[in-house]
């Protein structure tokens, strides 16, 4: 196999020098393929060759990639991809691809996409909804994301040289300040829930489910009361398959975990078996039997017409009940304050008080210690006071064994 890769004048080009070299040897044919790239200047054809031959002896194919459309790639890494995904991760993709597509056209050789390119569709995007808003951040960071996943599939499946997008850097994200829900705000909030008393039962079980297990909105409303064990206190978080009476679960990424159930949410929680056994006798832990019957009649038409069923189907009203039991209670929020707001104030507790960060990030689900840190465990004032509290602490421990030196004076 030739593996030469030579540098060429010819004077008759407006680009004169020529670099030549041939592909990888094809056994069907016995013959290699030859390529060639015109420089002006001499000095970057030099610079060309010498970058060859250093991708060449560190791997890299001899034969240019195969021209393949942009629409072509996406549609082809996404059949390949949908075993690996969930249906709310082929959903964000989707609007990626749509992203892209829109931007570069659906014709545009996977091949011509530069870094240059790249860098000013992050920044030109917009909302696809049609709103004129500015797209935030965040929203640029997950486009951003997926771009560089999918393009990195394209470098690995040998169909482009490089990731235009490895370079272009993620626009900063400013995490929205939070309320903490002090443990008497939360009191409050269990006595504001109104009506029936199973259905009191079941707001305060989605709030102490939140607040006391750190469950995400999406688990709890999924939750059955198989997933509940009453012996051991605690509760299993795991995917589960579609059947006739439930459509699937799905947990985020595919932590799965064992949550222990504090004493004051147990009771709650038996208090509502208790009722659930005698009426509705419905499977799920925070949905009554008129909630659950509209559940079974849009999984049984998901099905019918072959649409991916997301954990976010299983949503109700909560949120505007929420939003009404905090008005009664008085509280006047410091920030953002949603159902999520109480996980976030348990995994605030929880970095509180446990001196290992690993066992928070286990409970709390997270695939990273990162995002526990990052996102979650926020400094408050009560905390800063405590500091300052820490260090006057140890010197005065210090002050009490030190014996005072008369000489400094002297």
């Amino acid at each position: 196999m030739i593996t030469k890769i030579g540098l060429y004048r010819d004077p008759r080009k407006k680009k004169p020098w020529v670099i030549r070299w041939f592909g990888e040897y094809d056994p069907s044919t016995g013959k290699q393929k030859r390529y060639s790239k015109s420089f002006r200047l001499r000095k970057e054809a030099e610079e060309f060759q010498s970058e060859q031959a250093m991708a060449f002896k560190e791997g890299h194919q001899r034969d240019r990639p195969e021209n393949i459309t942009l629409r072509d790639y996406c549609k082809d890494w996404l059949t390949a991809k949908k075993v690996e995904f969930r249906p709310e991760t082929i959903l964000l993709y989707n609007n990626t691809i749509v992203r892209l597509i829109n931007y570069f056209g659906a014709n545009c050789l996977l091949s011509r996409i530069s870094r240059r390119a790249t860098a000013k569709f992050i920044v030109e995007q917009k909302r696809l909804d049609g709103k004129d808003e500015e797209l935030s951040n965040w929203a640029r960071h997950r486009v951003l994301r997926n771009c560089k996943t999918m393009f990195q599939d394209a470098v690995i499946w040998e169909l482009i040289a490089q990731n235009p997008f490895t370079y272009v850097k993620a626009p900063k994200c400013i995490t929205r300040p939070w309320h903490y829900l002090q443990p008497e705000e939360f009191k409050r909030l269990l006595n504001a829930s109104s009506g029936k008393h199973v259905v009191r039962l079941r707001h305060k079980a989605l709030y102490a489910l939140a607040y006391c297990c750190g469950l995400r909105y999406g688990e709890i409303v999924n939750l059955t009361w198989k997933d509940v064990n009453f012996v051991n206190h605690e509760i299993k978080i795991d995917n589960r398959s579609a059947t006739t009476i439930f459509p699937p679960f799905f947990v985020k990424d595919a932590e799965s975990r064992a949550v222990p159930i504090p004493k004051h949410c147990l009771e709650i929680l038996i208090d509502l078996k208790v009722y659930n056994d005698a009426t509705d006798q419905t499977p799920y832990v925070v949905l009554n039997d008129s909630q659950y019957q509209t559940v079974l009649v849009k999984w049984k038409r998901f099905v019918k017409q072959g649409r991916p069923w997301r954990n976010r189907d299983m949503q109700n009203n909560s949120l505007t009940t929420f939003k009404r039991h905090i008005k009664w209670t008085g509280i006047q929020p410091k920030g953002t304050l949603s159902i999520h707001t109480l996980r976030k104030s348990c995994i605030q507790n929880w970095a509180n008080n446990i001196t290992n960060p690993e066992v928070v990030r286990v409970l709390a689900g997270h695939s990273d210690l990162q995002t526990t840190m990052k996102y979650y465990a926020q400094a408050d004032s009560e905390q800063m006071e405590k500091a300052a509290a820490t260090i006057d602490a140890l010197l005065r421990e210090t002050d009490a064994r030190m014996t005072p030196n008369t000489n400094f004076d002297k």
